[in-house]
């Protein structure tokens, strides 16, 4: 699995999640956590879902753009930017191919602006119109992201004194672990499917 090829994206991606670790790092008593910890294991993951969320969004535009140049260097469409166009439902139909192309890439491109998560169902509005279906990626890894999206939701619209969540360091530096492994795997089927 970590011997498959990373993408400079990912390789951005864990040097940026590396980063903000040793930024937030701390030695957590047996005891539990302070406060002061707990505040620092909040924003660890505030930022680390940023980081997330930027990552899926990057290679998704990646994908589109390497499309759009296939496109216009041989008029023709690659797996990705063809899945977009049998995707897309919301164009005239009397328009010339290259309007109704470029209407459908911006169209794309403002729904990968307008994300806002790394939940299931933004993985799906990413890489579905792209040709990429749910089931392609590892059910495991895509409830991981849904965790830690609704956990990262929690701590950025409630008090401290109305979430439910008790923090732990190892826990914390784990689940960030098994989302950088499992996106290794995602990169290996975003190529392959290609």
């Amino acid at each position: 699995m970590s011997q498959r090829k990373k993408t400079r994206e990912y390789k951005y991606l864990e040097r940026r999640i590396r980063e903000l670790e040793r930024h937030f790092d701390f030695n957590q008593s047996i005891n539990g956590i302070t406060k002061l910890q707990s505040d620092r294991l909040r924003g660890l993951r505030l930022l680390c879902h940023a980081e997330f969320e930027d990552y899926f969004e990057s290679i998704a535009l990646k994908l589109l753009e390497r499309g759009v140049k296939k496109w216009e260097r041989q008029h023709i469409a690659n797996y990705n930017l063809a899945s977009l166009l049998m995707e897309h439902n919301r164009i005239e139909k009397n328009e010339p191919i290259e309007t109704k192309l470029y209407k459908i890439v911006a169209d794309y491109r403002n729904d990968v602006k307008n994300n806002h998560g790394i939940k299931v169902d933004n993985i799906k509005k990413l890489f579905q119109p792209l040709g990429y279906r749910t089931d392609n990626f590892d059910a495991p890894f895509l409830s991981t992201l849904d965790s830690y999206g609704e956990k990262r939701g929690e701590i950025a619209h409630m008090s401290i004194k109305r979430t439910q969540q008790l923090l732990d360091k190892n826990d914390e530096y784990n689940k960030i672990e098994e989302i950088l492994l499992g996106i290794i795997d995602f990169e290996h089927i975003i190529k392959s499917v290609q």
